[in-house]
């Protein structure tokens, strides 16, 4: 499956990640720019702001699932990478 990730650089998605991984997803992560990838290239990291749908369309392509693993909600930041 291909999984995007909300939060998957901290608190739950720390475990989520490297689970899904090993049972053979490819995952991506999703950021404001803020966060780094720290599971190498397995995992593809895109700079995003999920609050603008156009920014967030643009980024992703096509996906089979999405793990929202946030631990609080900041209000929408202008998306550094649209």
């Amino acid at each position: 499956m291909d999984v995007l990730i909300f939060g998957g650089t901290r608190f739950f998605g720390r475990q989520l990640v490297p689970a899904l991984l090993r049972r053979g997803h490819r995952v991506t992560i999703a950021a404001r720019g803020h966060a780094r990838n720290d599971f190498g290239s397995p995992v593809e990291r895109i700079v995003t702001e999920r609050a603008d749908g156009d920014c967030l369309r643009r980024a992703v392509g096509p996906l089979d699932a999405v793990c929202d693993a946030t631990a609080a909600l900041t209000p929408p930041t202008t998306c550094a990478g649209c």
